[in-house]
C-alpha cells in the first residue's frame, strides 16, 4: 500500500482516539503517502502528526458541497490505493465510489436492526471495548504486536508562540493555572457552574490561577461560570481554533472538564486531566491517561454520547458530583 487515506471527519474526541490507526499504520506501512480527510476546522488536530503525510479537510458546506463537490475532492485527494472510512457517512460512502480504492475498509457502529433503532434514537449502550480499539479493529490494524495506543496531538511552534503571550499575561505572578472548561455539546454532560464556580474558588484559595477555557460555542457557559465564581478568573478564552486551544492547555498544570473534546485534547498531550463522566461510558470514551471522576450510579451510562435532558429528570450523576470530590481528584495531580 503506497497512498493511504484515513477518514474519520470529526469530532475533536473521535478524531483524537482515531490517531493510534495512523501511528500503527506508519508502522506497518512504513513507506506509504499517509493521507487524513477530516471535517473543515478540524485539520489542526492531525496537522502536525508525525505520521500523516498530508490534512485534507473536506468542506462540505462550500466547494465540496453535494455530487458535484466530492467528485472535486477525490480529483483533489488523487488515487488511493486502501481507504480507511471510520465515519462511514453518505457522503464518505460517495466519495469511496469516486476514488475507487483498490481496498476499503469501514468501521460499521451498528449493524440491521440496531441501526434501525439507532436512527429512532433507541440504540442500545455501548461500553467496552474502548473506542480505540473500535477503531483499530475496524482498520484491520488489531493483531500482534500493536503500536503505540496513547492518541497523538503535536503542537505547531505558531499556536505556542501565540498560546505563551496569552499565559505570560495571565500568570504574570508566576501562579501555575489549572484549566476549566464549563462546556460540552451535549446538555446531560455539562457539570453544573455551581460545582465549577467552587472548584474554581478553591483553586484560587490554594494560589492557583484558573483560566476558563473553551471553544467559540462555550463563550456562555464560560461568562456564566466567572459571574458564579467569588475570585476572579486569571484568564479567559472561548474560541481562536483548535490549535491555540491545544496550546493553551499544555501550558496548564492540570485540566478540569467533562466528557469532551478539550479533555481528550489535554490528555494527548500528557497535561494532568480530571474527566467527569455521567451520562456516557468511560470504558468506552475515557482519554487514555486522564483521570475519570464518576459516581458509577445504576443508570449511569444512560446514552452514548450525552442528551438535551436526563431521561430520569435527576441529573444526579452530574448534580452529586461535589466540588469536594473533584478536588481531591485534582489535588493529587498538582
Amino acid at each position: 500500500m503506497k497512498r493511504i487515506l484515513l477518514v474519520r471527519l470529526s469530532s475533536v474526541g473521535d478524531v483524537l482516539l482515531a490517531t493510534p490507526v495512523a501511528t500503527e499504520l506508519r508502522r506497518r506501512h512504513p513507506d506509504a503517502r499517509i493521507s487524513w480527510l477530516v471535517d473543515r476546522g478540524y485539520g489542526e488536530l492531525v496537522r502536525c502528526h508525525p505520521d500523516v503525510d498530508a490534512v485534507c479537510e473536506f468542506d462540505f458546506a462550500g466547494r465540496h458541497r453535494g455530487p458535484a463537490g466530492i467528485r472535486r475532492l477525490a480529483t483533489e485527494l488523487g488515487p488511493v490505493d486502501l481507504m480507511i472510512d471510520l465515519q462511514h457517512k453518505l457522503r464518505t460512502m460517495l466519495l469511496k465510489t469516486c476514488l475507487r480504492p483498490a481496498e476499503s475498509r469501514v468501521w460499521i457502529k451498528r449493524h440491521g436492526m440496531e441501526a434501525l433503532r439507532a436512527l429512532a434514537g433507541k440504540d442500545s449502550i455501548l461500553q467496552g471495548p474502548h473506542q480505540i480499539q473500535r477503531y483499530l479493529q475496524a482498520a484491520d490494524l488489531d493483531g500482534d504486536p500493536i503500536g503505540e495506543r496513547r492518541p497523538v496531538l503535536r503542537l505547531d511552534p505558531e499556536w505556542q508562540r501565540e498560546a505563551e503571550a496569552l499565559v505570560g499575561s495571565w500568570a504574570s505572578d508566576g501562579r501555575p493555572l489549572v484549566a476549566l472548561l464549563p462546556g460540552a455539546r451535549h446538555e446531560t454532560k455539562r457539570w453544573p457552574l455551581r460545582h465549577m464556580a467552587g472548584l474554581a474558588d478553591r483553586c484560587c484559595q490554594a494560589g492557583l490561577g484558573v483560566a476558563l477555557l473553551g471553544g467559540e460555542e462555550d463563550a456562555g457557559p464560560i461568562r456564566s461560570l466567572a459571574d458564579c465564581m467569588q475570585h476572579a478568573a486569571a484568564g479567559v478564552r472561548a474560541g481562536g481554533g483548535l490549535g491555540l486551544l491545544a496550546a493553551l492547555l499544555a501550558a496548564c498544570r492540570a485540566v478540569v472538564a467533562a466528557d469532551t473534546g478539550p479533555a481528550h485534547m489535554a490528555a494527548a498531550l500528557a497535561v494532568p486531566t480530571v474527566v467527569l463522566f455521567g451520562p456516557t461510558s468511560p470504558e468506552r470514551w475515557a482519554p487514555p491517561g486522564a483521570r475519570v471522576l464518576r459516581l458509577g450510579l445504576a443508570c449511569s451510562p444512560c446514552s452514548n454520547h450525552g442528551g438535551a435532558v436526563c431521561p430520569l429528570g435527576t441529573h444526579e450523576c452530574m448534580q452529586a458530583l461535589t466540588p469536594d470530590r473533584a478536588w481531591e481528584a485534582l489535588r493529587d495531580d498538582l
